[in-house]
């Protein structure tokens, strides 16, 4: 009966994947003042489940789902980079048999999204701090994802699985002490926030500067492209150690809605009030 259901689950995912439905660009916000950048912490996908299955690790089908459609309603307002926070390196401490659900959805996933980004032009990158927890069969196939998504160009598609900010940091400091340490960087002055940034898992979230017609140059600290908007779903107010570096000067927006139950109608919302309503003077 549970096979059944998740069969039909997978099919109807495959089906949204596939839809043009909700590609429309629909915000009406003017295009210099579309967020580059979106960020989204997916809270809430177990109370999904408990309410509306009775069983938690139900809702993560439900979400993973969310997680396509999202996809596509950001390519259709042309948001240009998005990172989804999938799994935490706290979540290792979750049951066995959760866990063992959520590698079995990465799974699953994992082909068709690679198959659907090929078409749409998406390149996804895998965020880790901690790679070796994730099961071998699972890493090769977020791998094999990465690598044949490598040329997408519409849409940057960062998913944080087994990912952590503060080791991200201090993986970052490492490198830069390591550095110091051989000579690379030749005095502990000269080490300035680009060295940092560059060292950071999103560094690859880089976006011509205008009058660049491609991304083949080589980039300077300003191309960097860091969220400039973080939401979160299912009515919490915290970051939950998520892009704590990256996240200075984000626009930061709370959705009293659990992940699985996310429209395009609250992202289009969420748009026009960055456009309109939020002033950012990094500041100034």
């Amino acid at each position: 009966e549970e096979e059944r259901e998740l069969e039909k689950k997978e099919d109807k995912a495959r089906s949204n994947l596939r839809s043009s439905a909700q590609t429309q660009y629909e915000s009406g916000v003017n295009t210099q003042d579309i967020p580059k950048h979106i960020a989204v912490i997916m809270d809430g996908n177990r109370r999904y489940g408990r309410k509306v299955y009775g069983s938690a690790t139900k809702g993560h089908w439900d979400g993973s789902k969310t997680l396509v459609n999202f996809a596509k309603w950001c390519l259709a307002e042309q948001i240009q980079i998005l990172t989804v926070y999938a799994f935490s390196t706290e979540n290792w401490n979750r049951s066995a048999a959760e866990i063992s659900s959520l590698m079995t959805i990465f799974l699953q996933y994992c082909e068709e999204l690679r198959t659907e980004a090929i078409k749409r032009d998406i390149r996804i990158h895998v965020l880790s701090t901690d790679k070796e927890k994730i099961p071998k069969d699972v890493r090769s196939g977020l791998e094999k994802m990465e690598r044949e998504t490598q040329n997408g160009k519409k849409l940057i598609m960062n998913v944080c699985l087994s990912y952590g900010s503060r080791g991200e940091i201090l993986h970052a400091c490492k490198s830069i002490a390591y550095d110091v340490q051989y000579g690379i960087i030749p005095s502990l002055d000269l080490i300035t926030e680009e060295d940092v940034q560059r060292r950071l898992l999103t560094s690859h979230s880089l976006l011509p500067r205008s009058g660049e017609e491609n991304g083949d140059k080589e980039h300077t600290f300003d191309n960097f492209v860091d969220p400039d908007i973080i939401l979160r779903t299912s009515g919490e107010m915290r970051l939950s150690n998520f892009l704590l570096w990256q996240s200075a000067y984000s626009e930061l927006f709370f959705i009293d809605k659990t992940w699985p139950e996310i429209t395009k109608d609250d992202l289009l919302k969420v748009i026009r009030s960055y456009s309109k309503g939020r002033k950012r003077r990094y500041g100034k």
